[in-house]
């Protein structure tokens, strides 16, 4: 029930208006508190035993993602998945056809005879914050634990800021073992890399401390490349031994000489322009990017 009062300014005449109706049974709009803010929707069964499960998102040179979609583009693998997160970029993707598609995280397996088999996580967004992160980055692990996986294999890029011409592959791992087992795979682990920024270096510290084996993949490249097919094709052949592949990089050939024709130009640039005053100096990683994810 409500009672208004209407008073006017000369006092007078005011009046009583009561309201019979029943307040107390309108609903209330509440928020759903449940709601997840990061969820991964398994649309068909897995039919993997003790996967590889390996990991590439969008990031510097956008290499993770690159690898892990060309791999999953040009393999048997069959998409079971998607992972969501509020925590992505606020913005929908166009499709070439101009219709939309929401930001999200794809999941698809590859089984395999007498190999052993592979999940594989790819995607064109990473979170916004670092609480978001650690969130996608712990439920991923959840994924990793339900799948039994037998070892982690997450890759990015790893940004110099200067023009790479012969990129080089860099690799981390949960173990020095780890290294061991991988001394034919082309992979440098003398290098400079102090730390791995997103999912990538997340997963691997995550999964060390629950016990799993895991390997970081790191391709060296510029920076300032959107793409960068050349460190892509690199890291793809340092994968494809780990996972056991066999691909065929064709289509890659054509985006490999477009991006080094730019890069020669950025190259040609910088010979050509003055170089600019130096500002504060004596202070180390000034000029290096040193970004990875």
């Amino acid at each position: 029930m409500k009672v208004r009062i209407h008073c006017p300014p000369d006092r007078r005449n005011f009046h009583i208006q009561i309201d019979t109706e029943n307040t107390a049974a309108r609903p209330k709009k509440r928020l759903n508190k449940n709601m997840e803010t990061t969820r991964i929707e398994i649309e068909q069964e897995f039919d993997t035993e003790k996967p590889i499960f390996l990991e590439g998102l969008a990031g510097i040179g956008h290499i993770g993602r690159n690898v892990v979609s060309y791999i999953a583009e040009h393999t048997e693998s069959e998409r079971v998945g998607a992972i969501y997160s509020h925590h992505f970029p606020p913005f929908t993707m166009v499709n070439e056809d101009k219709t939309v598609k929401t930001i999200r995280n794809e999941i698809y397996q590859l089984k395999r005879d007498g190999k052993q088999d592979v999940v594989l996580l790819e995607g064109n967004a990473q979170a916004n914050t670092p609480e978001g992160h650690h969130e996608v980055a712990e439920k991923l692990m959840g994924l990793v634990d339900d799948i039994e996986a037998s070892q982690i294999i997450t890759v990015g890029g790893y940004g110099t800021g200067d023009v790479v011409e012969d990129p080089s592959v860099f690799g981390v791992t949960t173990s020095t073992e780890k290294q061991e087992k991988h001394s034919d795979a082309e992979i440098e682990f003398d290098h400079d890399v102090g730390q791995i920024v997103g999912v990538s270096g997340l997963l691997l510290g995550m999964g060390e401390e629950r016990g799993y084996e895991g390997i970081c993949v790191l391709g060296e490249t510029p920076g300032f490349l959107l793409s960068d097919p050349k460190s892509t094709e690199e890291v793809l052949k340092a994968v494809e031994q780990l996972i056991e592949v066999d691909l065929d990089y064709s289509e890659l050939d054509e985006k490999v000489e477009e991006s080094q024709d730019i890069l020669k130009k950025v190259q040609n640039l910088k010979k050509n322009s003055p170089s600019p005053k130096q500002e504060n100096q004596g202070q180390s990683g000034g000029n290096d990017l040193g970004y990875i994810g």
